[in-house]
């Protein structure tokens, strides 16, 4: 199939099969790009709180989905009141491997964004630096102005979730990526962040 065209000044364009399948194919490639870049919604990985761009490590539209018991509101009132002056993070050994990642979380959870937070909102809540190792989750008891933040290691949980329950805090999560969301939705409920 050729197709011979004249325009207004004598050009002639050769038209053929093939450069009309290329035309089409990157016509869809640039509709396919125009779309993801407008339409296709982007993982939100940063949030601007109290005047500071909080970073995270984990997309907030996924992490929004881990489930809170009793509920997020509990869990805000329990972290977010003038009560809590200290508050403890606790977890349980795994192993030398995966010891390491506890570290990651701990530096999600405290900096800056907990202790900002509570500055940002005018509260007087310090953070014990050095974390409690227990042999066991169960019988944890916090306090209202001491709560304790367990974090369940992936070893250890067969679950990806928050739980309130005694003053303590346990955020699981099944696999690695899991634990980063449950971490990244402990802290957009207390900071009641939205997406």
């Amino acid at each position: 199939m050729d197709q011979r065209k004249h325009d207004g000044n004598g050009f002639k364009l050769k038209f053929t099969r093939n450069r009309a399948i290329f035309i089409i194919a990157l016509s869809l490639i640039a509709f396919a790009a125009l779309y993801y870049q407008f339409f296709v919604p982007k993982p939100i990985m940063s949030v601007l709180y109290g005047g500071y761009v909080f970073n995270f490590r984990a997309d907030l539209r996924e992490a929004v989905k881990v489930p809170v018991y009793p509920s997020e509101e509990a869990l805000r009132n329990e972290m977010m009141n003038s009560q809590v002056k200290n508050i403890t993070i606790a977890f349980k050994s795994a192993n030398d491997t995966e010891n390491p990642y506890y570290i990651l979380e701990i530096y999600e959870l405290l900096y800056p964004k907990l202790p900002l937070a509570y500055s940002i909102n005018k509260m007087n809540a310090s953070f014990n630096r050095d974390p409690l190792i227990v042999d066991f989750y169960e019988n944890l008891t916090g306090k209202a102005e001491n709560p304790i933040i367990a974090l369940v290691h992936p070893v250890y949980s067969n679950e990806t979730s928050i739980t309130l329950e005694n003053h303590v805090v346990l955020i699981k999560g099944k696999t690695h990526k899991d634990f980063d969301l449950a971490v990244d939705k402990f802290l957009m409920t207390v900071l009641g962040i939205e997406v």
